[in-house]
């Protein structure tokens, strides 16, 4: 080429920009550096999901239960094993947990009773007592399946949430008024977990599990006696009365025995629809007490009957003869 046509051709390139080709076994540097920034961005995901995992991981690892040492203390005394939950949210402070033994009458078994905390200040009741032979029937509450058959759920307005689980010989209610902050399925999962506290390891996470329902058993229907009389007992316990829903003739004579189970919050006493319009008013002064109480109804239909502060409530059905 002649020297012209040489500084023609510089001529032309003047005030452009050249092109780096790329060279043959290396990368193109823009390929080099997105290549570069994927490896560090895959990095990046790949360290959050590990400590995602180390986290989970800790808190599913078992410990032992700082409060198993009082309990098992406390428990010395008593004819059943206090139950603890292995479960229990990071958030609670399982250290701190308050334990109160309440009597109820000479002879008869006390109330446990163990508070458990947030570092927020929310609060979960860990409640349980020997009800003898008396079934759980709670008719203002939900029946939802648990690890120990049918348990009942209870959701109201000002943040209150309640589960009663029967785990063995041991009635036990577990209740919050901070509903909002520990949600049902939190609650049904940790009365899934109770158990013993000796030995017993506890853990800090679990899998959210939906909730199920199961079906409402059969109201109990009240026999008549010999003397042609309904009669039957009527217990208030800390769970709630028992039975809960019951089922009465119209037109035959009824004799009610109304009695106490336990220390019952707020006492024992019942606003029963002899007179729908104008209930009967039963309450027990002690433990030991009882109230008897003689009507016969006469208007078919579903009557609710609670205590005096509206915390425990019934169904009383009154059927036509027939």
């Amino acid at each position: 080429m002649s020297n012209t046509a040489n500084r023609a051709s510089r001529k032309r390139a003047k005030g452009t920009t050249s092109i780096q080709m790329p060279v043959p076994g290396r990368p193109a540097p823009r390929l080099r550096w997105i290549g570069f920034g994927g490896l560090m961005l895959v990095g990046l995901v790949g360290l959050l999901a590990l400590g995602a995992w180390i986290a989970r991981g800790s808190y599913q690892t078992p410990t032992e239960a700082p409060e198993a040492a009082r309990v098992l203390a406390a428990q010395a005394n008593l004819t059943f094993q206090i139950l603890t939950p292995a479960y229990l949210p990071r958030e609670f402070d399982r250290a701190g947990a308050d334990l109160k033994i309440q009597e109820v009458s000479r002879g008869a078994e006390p109330i446990i009773e163990i508070t458990y905390r947030t570092r927020r200040g929310a609060t979960l009741v860990v409640r349980e007592w020997l009800p003898g032979d008396l079934p759980m029937d709670l008719a203002y509450a939900r029946p939802v399946q648990t690890k120990w058959g049918k348990g009942w759920l209870l959701t109201e307005g000002q943040g209150l949430t309640a589960v009663w689980v029967d785990v063995g010989s041991v009635r036990v209610s577990l209740f919050t008024y901070n509903g909002e902050t520990i949600p049902k399925e939190q609650i049904v999962q940790i009365a899934n977990t109770l158990g013993p506290a000796s030995n017993q390891q506890v853990f800090t996470y679990a899998e959210p599990q939906a909730i199920k329902d199961v079906p409402v058993a059969p109201p109990l229907e009240v026999k008549t006696n010999d003397q042609g009389v309904q009669e039957f007992t009527l217990v208030i316990t800390p769970g709630g009365y028992s039975p809960a829903r019951f089922v009465l003739k119209k037109g035959l004579p009824v004799r009610l025995i109304f009695r106490q189970l336990g220390e019952v919050t707020g006492g024992g006493t019942v606003l029963l629809p002899v007179d729908p319009l104008n209930p009967t008013r039963l309450a027990l002064r002690t433990a030991s007490d009882k109230q008897v109480i003689e009507f016969t109804p006469e208007q078919a239909g579903e009557f609710a009957f609670t205590c005096e502060h509206g915390a425990y409530r019934g169904v009383m059905i009154v059927q036509s003869g027939g």
